[in-house]
């Protein structure tokens, strides 16, 4: 039984910690959650003046490009979850077992991307991707990726993915590190190929580690937002938006609606998904550990 001394001495050390968590992550989120029930523009004095209900819930179930938003969250977190996991793991596993004398460099080399600002990626990105840019120049032609409906939210993903991919495999190659090497000797006796000790042994044994990159990965993806604002500012007309960008356009856009009542719903939805992922990430952890 711990001492009252000692458990007041704990509380004491927690308390900045435990302070700032309160200011700056339970009461906003509390106070965006009821702000979704009112209309509110940002400028009145008084947040909860006008109480409007489940309109706000309404006015964004009835916006077509709420839907778009939230396809292209999915789309995301697809390219998240499963390419840029999937292209992790296979790099991780090459490297790994291709015994490259400079592994390092090849390593620090992927990884890079994951230490420079989404915000300048983005730009270096959109300057790539733009109808004088870098792309077209190399290819002779003259197409307006960015224009394009259908393509724009997969140049994101794609963007995404470089950036990111790096760290993924960062973490696999942990996990391979730590793989028992005498199943794949066993494997060797009894004369398995490569692909048999790689589907059978590795990557089964590296599962605890792929879940834990797909649920970082779809916890980013649901809250991606720099990368699209930065290379497409959710156009071309919103087609491009996901969850976070259109929430900013309601919420604060320069010549957007300026209705932070619709923006605080559109958020509860996020926070929801995000939820339910932290929820899911504990079933999984209990049947793993048991």
């Amino acid at each position: 039984m711990l001492s009252k001394k000692f458990q007041t001495k704990t509380l004491f050390y927690l308390l900045p910690a435990l302070v700032i968590f309160l200011f700056f992550n339970i009461i906003p989120s509390l106070t965006s959650l009821i702000l979704s029930f009112f209309e509110f523009s940002g400028f009145e004095t008084n947040i909860f003046r006008k109480f409007v209900g489940l309109k706000n819930f309404i006015k964004i179930y009835d916006d077509k490009y709420f839907w778009i938003a939230l396809q292209n969250t999915f789309l995301f977190v697809f390219g998240a979850v499963v390419i840029q996991t999937a292209i992790a793991l296979m790099l991780s596993i090459f490297i790994f077992f291709g015994n490259f004398k400079n592994s390092t460099l090849v390593r620090s080399v992927i990884f890079f991307p994951c230490v420079l600002a989404p915000v300048s990626v983005g730009l270096v990105w959109k300057t790539i991707f733009e109808q004088d840019g870098v792309l077209n120049s190399i290819l002779g032609l003259d197409i307006s990726y960015l224009s394009s409906v259908s393509l724009a939210i997969w140049l994101i993903i794609i963007v995404n993915t470089w950036q990111w991919i790096g760290y993924n495999l960062v973490i696999f190659y942990a996990g391979l590190q730590s793989l028992n090497t005498e199943l794949l000797e066993a494997a060797d006796i009894d004369g398995a190929n490569w692909s048999a000790k790689i589907f059978s042994i590795v990557i089964p044994l590296l599962w605890p580690t792929t879940i834990l990159n797909m649920i970082l990965n779809l916890v980013g993806g649901f809250r991606a937002f720099d990368i699209v604002y930065v290379v497409t500012r959710g156009g071309p007309a919103h087609y491009s938006e996901v969850l976070a960008s259109y929430l900013y356009y309601w919420s604060f856009a320069s010549g957007g609606p300026g209705k932070m009542g619709v923006g605080s719903a559109i958020a509860f939805v996020i926070f929801s998904f995000i939820l339910a992922i932290g929820l899911l990430r504990v079933i999984i952890n209990q049947r793993i550990n048991k």
